[in-house]
């Protein structure tokens, strides 16, 4: 699917060498409700902890339960969730990562808040992340991913992780 579009937009605009999505987590909320449910497994920093009980409002978006903590919180742990969280399979968790990472792709950024609907915020806390499609890498990108589970991802997405593992 993702080469069709390529090729047609090629097709359209011969000049075109990236493509990026903005792609949603749709079990971001899920997979993190249940790592802290589990006491956070050695993820979850002290501070993570005193930011993420704005989450325990159902009406925290509204209420402007948007601080610098709970971003930073919510960015750390989405970069772990993205790089490091393995389904029994060894592959990553997410199913839109699998999908981009396995066409290729590499994950170019983490957006929060990028989707602020009811659903985007029930599903992933609001995050959305763009993927990133450079013709030059995507079949490195995949035998790499298909072969020993590499997470393309850039400088930008694994600075989010090493800060978090610091904090």
């Amino acid at each position: 699917l993702i080469k069709q579009v390529v090729e047609e937009l090629i097709g359209k605009k011969p000049s075109l060498k990236t493509f990026v999505t903005l792609s949603p987590v749709p079990q971001f909320t899920r997979w993190l409700e249940q790592v802290r449910a589990d006491g956070g497994a050695g993820i979850i920093t002290a501070a993570d902890r005193r930011a993420l009980r704005a989450l325990d409002d159902p009406d925290w978006f509204n209420k402007g339960n948007v601080s610098g903590e709970l971003a930073e919180a919510l960015l750390g742990l989405a970069a772990h969730y993205f790089l490091l969280a393995k389904a029994p399979d060894g592959r990553p968790v997410d199913p839109v990562a699998r999908f981009h990472l396995g066409n290729g792709a590499r994950l170019e950024r983490i957006n929060w808040p990028g989707d602020t609907s009811e659903k985007g915020l029930r599903e992933s806390y609001g995050l959305m992340v763009n993927y990133r499609y450079d013709l030059n890498e995507i079949e490195r990108h995949h035998e790499a991913f298909a072969n020993e589970g590499t997470v393309a991802a850039s400088r930008a997405v694994r600075s989010l992780l090493r800060a978090h593992q610091k904090a």
